[in-house]
């Protein structure tokens, strides 16, 4: 069975929304429009935002797709130790679909304000549970959850073995 990449359009639309970071800097930020509470309004020039220039391609070689975007953002931005914990964990995730929970996670948590140090745990725990850490927060936010759900499911969809292993 093929599912098309259409589906993932929608979770790969992007704009910019003003966030606060945690030393008090007020920054525009990139982030999936699928992660903000309405729509971005667009004016009658069309579908233009201004998107930050700086792009780091290392980033968007190593992670493709939002988690490469939400790194390169990361490096350009410099929330505390946010770009080196990332990378360091996305590095050791293998399971389909942890990755991309996981930066779904932190973008949503980014653009809301709630920015705390867990995040600079996650490097020390093993891939379970960091797996354990997702689903535990991503509990907290109900609807955030069927996004990331959704996201995965299509964007994962042709990476999961037909069986799980057997233990």
């Amino acid at each position: 069975m093929y599912v098309s990449t259409r589906k993932t359009h929608h979770w790969h639309t992007l704009t910019t929304t003003g966030i606060t970071l945690a030393d008090g800097r007020r920054v525009a930020m990139v982030v999936p429009v699928c992660l903000l509470p309405a729509p971005p309004v667009m004016d009658n020039a069309g579908s233009h935002v201004d998107v930050p220039g700086l792009v780091d391609m290392n980033s968007l070689r190593s992670y493709p797709q939002l988690p490469g975007i939400l790194l390169s953002e990361c490096i350009r931005l410099r929330p505390d130790g946010l770009h080196d914990c990332l990378e360091r964990v996305f590095s050791r995730l293998r399971e389909p679909g942890l990755r991309e929970s996981l930066t779904l996670l932190c973008w949503y948590e980014l653009v809301n304000g709630l920015q705390n140090s867990d995040w600079l745990y996650l490097p020390e725990l093993s891939e379970q549970e960091v797996k354990a850490w997702v689903e535990t927060r991503l509990s907290q936010y109900p609807l955030l959850y069927r996004v990331v759900d959704e996201y995965v499911f299509f964007s994962c969809f042709g990476f999961w073995p037909e069986a799980p292993p057997c233990l």
